[in-house]
């Protein structure tokens, strides 16, 4: 069986997102009934989706260091999922993990338990983002372009999502790091040129 990233994204928002849920933009009357229901959310996770677990990887050279953002991040990691696609029993599924952690998730809908309230959450987002490279070379596009967050719901129901550079725009965040600062040193020379 074959499967690309969408595939796997997909078949979370099929199987985890209502129906009946909006998700076109509101305006008018009805963006301020939005507004509300947004600030409803008690919590807040962040989920990445890769195709499969072999592609968790590729996730590392997002970071200018991952292994100092691992070092940081994953004492704090447990809204922050990589789902991925795989088959078991002969069947395609989902599967996850925390982001830096690495805690396997024995059942996707758990991670709905998992959320942080919004201050913890735009804390986390703002380290996360000191940490990553610069857009250029990030994996493309904005950082938070290819991130889905999600908003939790008391009774543990995802009543909305957007990407992450959306959310950052939602609550007024920069969400893109900052560049990194290169010296260029100078060495002096004291002594004879040797015909250079």
């Amino acid at each position: 069986m074959k499967w690309w990233e969408k595939t796997v994204e997909y078949y979370f928002i099929r199987k985890f997102i209502p129906d009946e849920m909006i998700l076109s933009p509101l305006d008018g009357e009805q963006e301020k009934a939005g507004d509300a229901f947004l600030s409803s959310n008690e919590r807040w996770v962040v989920l990445e989706f890769k195709k499969d677990l072999e592609s968790l990887s590729s996730e590392k050279k997002k970071y200018k260091s991952y292994d100092i953002a691992e070092a940081e991040l994953s004492p704090s990691d447990s809204h922050h999922f990589l789902i991925y696609g795989q088959i078991v029993d002969g069947n395609f599924g989902l599967g996850g993990k925390t982001y830096f952690s690495n805690k396997p998730v024995s059942n996707i809908s758990a991670i709905f338990e998992a959320g942080k309230g919004k201050e913890e959450f735009i804390s986390y987002l703002e380290k996360l983002i000191e940490h990553k490279s610069k857009v250029g070379e990030s994996s493309g596009g904005s950082v938070g372009s290819y991130s889905f967050v999600a908003g939790i719901s008391k009774d543990k129901k995802i009543t909305c999502c957007m990407n992450l550079y959306e959310f950052g725009l939602d609550h007024g965040l920069k969400l893109e790091p900052k560049p990194e600062i290169k010296r260029d040193i100078k060495h002096e020379r004291s002594g004879p040129s040797m015909g250079m």
